[in-house]
C-alpha cells in the first residue's frame, strides 16, 4: 500500500561530490561510481551507491523527520545484530555534523521485501518466510527493559514520572488519552466524518480495558513491523531465511503485540498460510499470544491509523487507505472474538 502513499518530507538532492563526500569515512579516498536516489521510505532520504573497487553496493540514509533516530538506530544495531539480521552500519554521523542531517552508511542488503512476496511479485514459499518473520519478532520482544516508554538520546528511556498511565499506550487510560487527541478537536474526525468518528471511539471506550494485560510489558518493540521492513533471502529447498530487519527509527518499548497488529494490518491480503506459520515461529521461539490477542494487536493499530489521520494532507492514498482500515475493524471487530 505505501507504494502509494506521498512522502511526509521532501528528497534531499545531493550531487556526486557531496555523496562521495560523506562516505569518505568508508571509502578512505575511494570515489563512487554511482549513486541511484530509492523510493524506499516516505520519510528519509536513501541512496544506493555503487563504489570504485567495491562490489557490493551501500546506502546513505539521510535522516529528514526525527534527527534523533540516528543515535538511536546505531545503538539498536549494536544492541540487536548478534540475533536480529540487521543491515551492517559501517559509519554514522548523529550530530549531522558533515551536512546539517545526521546520516548513516550501511551495506547493501540482497533480498527480496515480504510485502512482495505476499502481493505476488516475488516467488517464496509463504510458510517458511512467514515463522521467519515471527521467529525474528520473538527475537526482538526478548529484548527488555526498565519500563515501557519511548527512548530519547539513543536508548535512553523517557522518565516515566508520576502520571505514567497517561502517557503510556499500552495502559487503558492512556490509551484512550491518545486515541482522543488524534481525532480530537478536528483532527481525524475531519477525514473520517462524525459517524463514522463516533463509531470507532465507541469501540476505543468499550474496549481499551483488553490493554491491561499488556499494561507492564517491557519489551522492544520495532514499531513498523511491516512487509516494507523485511527482507528474507531464498536457502533452496524451499527455505528462506531472514536477511534483514530495517528502519528502527520508531521503535519504543511497550508490546510485541504493536508490532504484530503492524504485520497484519491489511489481514485481507495476507494468506492464512503465512499468518499461521508466523504466529507458529513467534511462540516457538518465546512469543506469548493472551487471551483475545487479536483484538490487541487491532488496538494497537489503531493508534498508527489514527496517526496517520492527523496529516493535513491526503498524502496520495494514505488518508483513504486508513478510513480503509478503520470501516474493516469496525465491521470485522466481532470476528475477532475467537483468538
Amino acid at each position: 500500500m505505501r507504494d502509494t502513499w506521498g512522502r511526509r518530507h521532501h528528497v534531499l538532492q545531493l550531487d556526486h561530490t557531496t555523496i562521495e563526500q560523506l562516505l569518505q569515512p568508508v571509502l578512505a579516498g575511494g570515489s563512487i561510481a554511482s549513486a541511484e536516489l530509492l523510493s524506499a521510505g516516505r520519510n528519509n532520504t536513501l541512496y544506493k551507491i555503487t563504489a570504485e573497487g567495491r562490489e557490493e553496493p551501500l546506502v546513505l540514509r539521510l535522516f529528514q523527520d526525527d534527527p534523533g533516530a540516528c543515535k538511536k538506530e546505531v545503538e539498536l544495531y549494536n544492541l540487536l545484530h548478534a540475533r536480529v539480521p540487521m543491515a551492517e552500519i559501517l559509519h554514522a554521523d548523529p550530530e549531522g555534523r558533515a551536512h546539517g542531517y545526521p546520516y548513516a552508511v550501511t551495506r547493501w542488503v540482497e533480498g527480496m521485501l515480504v510485502e512482495d512476496i505476499l502481493a505476488g511479485k516475488a516467488q517464496a514459499d509463504l510458510s517458511p518466510v512467514g515463522y521467519s518473520a515471527g521467529e525474528a519478532l520473538a527475537a526482538i520482544g526478548s529484548y527488555t527493559f526498565a519500563h515501557p516508554g519511548f527512548f530519547h538520546d539513543g536508548l535512553q528511556l523517557d522518565d516515566w514520572g508520576d502520571n505514567a498511565e497517561e502517557i503510556v499506550v499500552d495502559e487503558p487510560k492512556g490509551y484512550q488519552a491518545y486515541i482522543s487527541s488524534c481525532l480530537f478537536p478536528g483532527k481525524g474526525e475531519r477525514w473520517l466524518g462524525p459517524e463514522l468518528t463516533a463509531r470507532l471511539w465507541q469501540l476505543v471506550r468499550e474496549n481499551a480495558h483488553l490493554l491491561q494485560v499488556t499494561g507492564t510489558n517491557r519489551s522492544l518493540v520495532h514499531a513498523d513491523f511491516g512487509g516494507s521492513n523485511l527482507l528474507v533471502r531464498p536457502q533452496g529447498n524451499g527455505r528462506v531465511q531472514l536477511a534483514a530487519v530495517l528502519d528502527w527509527e520508531f521503535a519504543f518499548v511497550g508490546s510485541s503485540l504493536f508490532d504484530l497488529g503492524n504485520l497484519f494490518r491489511y489481514e485481507w491480503l495476507i494468506p492464512q498460510e503465512f499468518e499461521a506459520a508466523c504466529l507458529r515461529g513467534y511462540t516457538d521461539n518465546g512469543g506469548v499470544l493472551p487471551p483475545n490477542w487479536k483484538k490487541i494487536t487491532k488496538l494497537f493499530d489503531l493508534i498508527n491509523i489514527c496517526t496517520f489521520l492527523q496529516s493535513s494532507e491526503p498524502r496520495g492514498t494514505l488518508i483513504d487507505d486508513m478510513i480503509t482500515l478503520v470501516n474493516w475493524t469496525l465491521d470485522h471487530w466481532d470476528t475477532y472474538e475467537e483468538a
